[in-house]
């Protein structure tokens, strides 16, 4: 009998426990929540967060209040998210650096796949292909075949060495078989107003800053480095379509948590995110900014961080990149 009564303590104990967690989890949220962006105010990443911050606090009833923490490439903010409680009370928001850190910045100190819990990205600004329009290719097939011919004549811009559109080429040059020459810049503007004069042949740069230049007719765009076509560009093609099959590079941003975030808050984050970014003003203010709303399913998102962070390991062990 003695056995029975402790048996059923034990078990009334772990159904109150369960009680008590489910119970929490429906409360949740009872307090503003931290949104931590790594980077100074007035961003790129500004432009998808704040509205998706103000809308996520009006849904959950608490004010999502974002918080600045700029510093050593984004990681001062990423490493204090991944430290703080998982509560749900201090959630990060990260961009398209944040995979590539891994493998890009010396003695991270924390590690983008093992210490968050994926919620969902939120946009993306799409990375298209550029080349000056005198180059004689007017695809990427046709550019293939022309730095083939060539290898190692054509030279290539980026915002910088170990940089996104630096990565970016590298993985275009792996999968395609090229061989050109890196010129890094302080900057995606001064790398594209090389590539219009001339002075550089091609580059990876971020749709936002191309389009403007593409419509003016000073550089040729021939493709979209998103696995689907982009509504922003529906007659682009992407690079998958143009000759590279699987081929992605994408400036994403998104919302993350400490790990061990109860799944219930995360679900509750992520079923949250996805009214918000289905949202017609939402879509439309997105589009003005050059992005995309972007949802996946925490597994989705989490599986995604992964393939992302070994893309770029497999491109900086090719290229024997050395963190900095």
């Amino acid at each position: 009998m003695r056995s029975f009564i402790v048996v059923g303590c034990i078990l009334s104990g772990c159904i109150l426990s369960m009680l008590a967690v489910h119970a929490g989890a429906q409360a949740y949220p009872v307090k503003p929540i931290r949104l931590i962006i790594p980077f100074a105010a007035g961003g790129p990443q500004d432009a998808p967060l704040r509205p998706a911050a103000l809308k996520l606090g009006e849904m959950l009833g608490q004010p999502v209040v974002i918080d600045y923490k700029p510093g050593a490439a984004a990681t001062i903010g990423a490493d204090y998210v991944a430290k703080s409680a998982p509560d749900g009370y201090t959630l990060l928001g990260a961009a398209g650096s944040f995979t590539a850190a891994a493998v890009t910045v010396k003695n991270l100190p924390y590690d983008p796949v093992k210490d968050f819990a994926a919620i969902s990205p939120v946009g993306v600004s799409p990375i298209v292909l550029v080349v000056n329009p005198k180059m004689p290719a007017n695809s990427v097939k046709e550019l293939i075949a022309y730095a083939k011919s060539r290898p190692g004549k054509l030279n290539f811009g980026s915002n910088g060495t170990g940089a996104s559109m630096h990565l970016a080429m590298e993985l275009f040059k792996m999968m395609s078989g090229t061989d050109m020459v890196h010129i890094p810049y302080k900057g995606a503007g001064p790398a594209l107003l090389d590539v219009v004069a001339g002075a550089c042949d091609l580059m990876f740069v971020s749709a936002p800053i191309a389009v403007p230049q593409v419509n003016a007719g000073k550089v040729r765009l021939l493709g979209v480095a998103t696995l689907q076509r982009s509504v922003l560009l529906p007659n682009s093609p992407t690079l998958a379509e143009a000759g590279i099959p699987k081929f992605e590079a994408v400036s994403m941003v998104g919302i993350l948590a400490p790990a061990a975030t109860p799944r219930a808050i995360v679900n509750r984050l992520n079923g949250s995110l996805e009214k918000i970014l289905a949202m017609p003003d939402i879509k439309e203010l997105f589009a003005v900014n050059g992005l995309e709303p972007w949802w996946k399913t925490p597994e989705q998102f989490a599986t995604w961080i992964r393939e992302d962070v070994e893309r770029w390991a497999a491109v900086t062990k090719a290229i024997k990149y050395q963190p900095e």
